[in-house]
């Protein structure tokens, strides 16, 4: 059984868990943030400088987690769609005399499960929690225009893994905000030959619902 099936089993069991007799509460939540793209080289400097001009982009995605009972561990499963683009010119000098001339995109789906430790909470309805997740990633097709000529390259998959900080806050009864911290390697595992690993920083906030 590959890694894909796992993860997707364990997101529906997940999903499906709130029916058995061991779950406390369901949560599920919708939103997004910003991903910061670390390392490596090639994909952050400057076009002027060899690069894709990768820097600061959007994501959007989903939640799940289920509460255990008198365990201070949940488990959570979840999925973000992270956009990727850089722009400019390969002539130092161009940069600041003409509108950039090669633009650069990619996206990278995030499919992944994993168990966060819950603190013990803050009063005032603030409760902080470490996360460990693992992942699959597609990576989209590459898109490389240069005056307005097209070149694409094909997708791929990865394995990646992250750890982050997070903590929910409540709103109103049932209604939380969860904002959370993470670092994530997009490729960890399934690299090819001499390829560097993708890494990453993400800040994010997803309204999260409750359903006992």
């Amino acid at each position: 059984m590959n890694i894909i099936r796992i993860l997707s089993i364990i997101i529906i069991l997940l999903i499906l868990s709130p029916v058995n007799s061991f779950a406390q509460m369901f949560k599920i939540g919708a939103g997004g943030g910003i991903t910061q793209i670390l390392a490596p080289e090639g994909l952050t400097n400057e076009v002027s400088e060899e690069g894709l001009g990768y820097s600061t982009e959007w994501n959007v995605g989903g939640i799940v987690k289920i509460d255990l009972p008198a365990i201070p561990i949940t488990p959570r499963g979840f999925l973000l769609y992270h956009s990727l683009s850089g722009s400019g010119n390969h002539d130092v000098l161009a940069k600041t005399l003409a509108e950039p001339d090669i633009e650069n995109t990619q996206s990278i789906l995030e499919i992944g499960a994993g168990i966060q430790f819950n603190f013990v909470p803050v009063p005032a309805g603030i409760d902080p929690y470490i996360a460990l997740d693992l992942a699959y990633n597609n990576f989209g097709e590459f898109t490389s225009t240069h005056h307005e000529v097209e070149t694409t390259s094909d997708g791929f998959s990865r394995f990646g893994a992250g750890i982050g900080f997070g903590t929910e806050v409540t709103i109103v009864p049932l209604i939380n905000l969860d904002l959370y911290l993470s670092y994530k390697m997009f490729n960890l595992t399934g690299k090819e030959d001499n390829e560097d690993t993708m890494t990453a920083v993400s800040l994010d906030a997803f309204l999260m619902f409750n359903f006992l």
